[in-house]
């Protein structure tokens, strides 16, 4: 079968939690399994005119997300996943590689935050169920397994 499952990854337990379903699922699916760090843009907010933000993925912040990838595909024994580090809004870019990638899900962590913490914080898992033309998977805390590669699917 071609395609892929999509997966965020920002290194946070949550994100873990769901690369270990998200491997177990592609698999078990015989897809591809496509880690994804976003390094998050900066949102400059304020004044009359729209500002454009000045950070851009640098080969510093590339480096460093390649290498949050590595640790966590060894940790996760998910050595077989393509790694993919973008620059952008986290949302909007996993996203956007979905289709690229013509993925049959985009699987993300939630840190599980109240509806008033979400609302205030903003949540990524929310915004990729609105923005995504793809399914979206979000896996609660406590929900990818025990840590050993074992998700049940």
């Amino acid at each position: 079968m071609n395609g892929s499952i999509v997966c965020g990854i920002d290194g946070s337990e949550e994100s873990r939690s769901a690369l270990r379903l998200a491997g177990a699922l592609a698999e078990r699916l015989g897809l591809r399994l496509v880690m994804a760090h976003v390094s998050a843009e900066a949102v400059f907010a304020g004044g009359s005119e729209p500002q454009e933000p000045v950070a851009m993925l640098t080969p510093e912040l590339s480096r460093v997300g390649e290498q949050l990838l590595e640790r966590v595909a060894e940790a996760e024994q998910v050595p077989f996943a393509e790694r993919r580090v973008l620059h952008g809004l986290p949302a909007e870019r996993l996203a956007d590689l979905a289709d690229e990638e013509a993925a049959y899900l985009i699987v993300v962590g939630s840190r599980g935050r109240g509806a008033f913490r979400r609302a205030f914080l903003g949540s990524v898992s929310s915004d990729v169920i609105g923005l995504a033309r793809r399914p979206v998977l979000v896996v609660p805390p406590g929900a990818g397994g025990d840590g050993a590669g074992s998700a049940e699917v």
